[in-house]
């Protein structure tokens, strides 16, 4: 008998437990993020991020990650441990499914390791018409030769499969949900000195002062990306947008629009009301600091 399980990305699920609801059909999924939770394989990455699991397991048709597709290059290489995910798309192509890394579908598969590896979960790749290899992969991986010192003793002794490995320090459970488990609904623009404040120690709210403008319809309790826009100083151009982080906003973005570059002091005398002295609390932020764009 199969079983449903409703997964909701309502910002209310960070403030009450999350419930399952257990019923005799297939997946169904409630989300409008731009992370493609109707893909297995990045569903599971939430799901195993939510029950924190030791291991997730993405059961695909080849064996392992490839640095191509093996069907059409005999020169593809298996890729055994990932320790950085950013780097691993720098060495191989992702650019379409099924034109690259071994079959179509793995872009997603990468998406799927690298949130659940940021949630502190060890992800494998390996092939799913074999799943009684998935205990002889976890008791290698628990071998002394499972180091990623000596990746090809780990190789030998389990069935041929890919690793991607937690991160040591993961997001706690909060911080993990707002940057990946919540819809993005705009865009908080930043100076260059706010990104040095959000970034020291990681400690720092969001003060209207810093924003430069606001991109974007959304009310408060909202999740909005902070991005900050690096200028060329000679033609004033855009050359790089970097993503700071992601948070809940305790504005709307038309309430932002009129109070950007103020003074938390200034709020209640543009607003009329003041809300909060931080347009978004450092306990409500996660800090990233990527392209805009990956």
């Amino acid at each position: 008998m199969k079983r449903r399980l409703l997964i909701t990305c309502r910002p209310h699920g960070l403030r009450r437990e999350p419930a399952l609801i257990i019923n005799p059909f297939s997946l169904l999924i409630d989300c409008s993020g731009e992370i493609r939770f109707g893909d297995n394989d990045t569903l599971s990455a939430i799901t195993a991020g939510m029950v924190k699991a030791d291991y997730l397991f993405l059961m695909t048709d080849v064996d392992c990650l490839y640095t191509d597709n093996p069907r059409t290059n005999s020169n593809a290489k298996p890729v055994f441990i990932v320790d950085d995910i950013a780097t691993l798309k720098e060495q191989v192509t992702v650019s379409s499914p099924g034109t690259s890394l071994g079959t179509g579908g793995m872009v997603t598969k990468l998406i799927a390791a690298d949130l659940a590896t940021a949630a502190g979960v060890t992800t494998i790749i390996t092939r799913g018409s074999t799943p009684q290899n998935i205990i002889a992969i976890v008791s290698a991986l628990h071998s002394p030769s499972s180091s990623s010192a000596d990746v090809a003793a780990t190789a030998t002794a389990a069935p041929l499969h890919t690793r991607f490995v937690a991160k040591p320090n993961p997001l706690v459970d909060r911080k993990w949900w707002i940057l990946h488990g919540l819809h993005t609904a705009g865009t908080i623009y930043v100076d260059a000195g706010c990104v040095r404040a959000l970034k020291a120690q990681q400690r720092s709210s969001l003060f209207a002062a810093g924003i430069v403008h606001v991109e974007g319809s959304f009310v408060a309790q909202q999740s909005a990306r902070v991005v900050h826009e690096r200028v060329d100083p000679e033609t004033g151009k855009v050359v790089e947008q970097i993503e700071v982080g992601k948070g809940l906003v305790n504005y709307s973005s038309m309430e932002i629009a009129r109070i950007k570059g103020c003074k938390s002091s200034e709020i209640e005398g543009i607003l009329g009301y003041a809300d909060a002295e931080c347009v978004v609390h450092r306990d409500n932020m996660t800090i990233t600091g990527k392209r805009a764009e990956e």
